[in-house]
């Protein structure tokens, strides 16, 4: 990821879509649902917890993919990996909730058992 992906991320983004393991999760679980990125820190909250790191993103090559490594809230000491795709004030991400390597695609499946969410830019 570069830097001006990182200064693209700035800001608050609200989850507007979320499958888990190629469910659908229904949109009142998640209707509060948050991420605030302030410099190289987030902050996702909503989601029944809040969850709060550091994001190490890599833009090397074909594949922007990026590392959520967790201080505070229940993944403490986690590093989850990511990739994700950026336009405009649009962002979707496809995580690797267990700590395994970034997907290689945005697409979740019950055998991958990633995390696909869309956000969208609210300030």
């Amino acid at each position: 990821m570069s830097g001006n992906d990182l200064q693209a991320l700035q800001g608050r983004w609200k989850v507007t879509y979320l499958e888990v393991a190629g469910a659908k999760v229904p949109a009142g679980m998640f209707a509060n649902a948050e991420i605030r990125v302030t410099g190289d820190l987030f902050e996702s909250t909503g989601m029944g917890a809040v969850y709060k790191g550091r994001m190490t993103l890599d833009g090397a090559g074909h594949r922007t993919t990026f590392s959520l490594k967790f201080e505070d809230g229940p993944e403490k000491g986690n590093v989850n990996h990511a990739l994700y795709e950026l336009k405009g004030d649009d962002w979707t991400i496809c995580l690797d909730m267990k700590g395994g390597p970034a997907p290689i695609g945005l697409v979740s499946t019950p055998a991958n058992g990633y995390a696909l969410e869309s956000l969208t830019r609210v300030t």
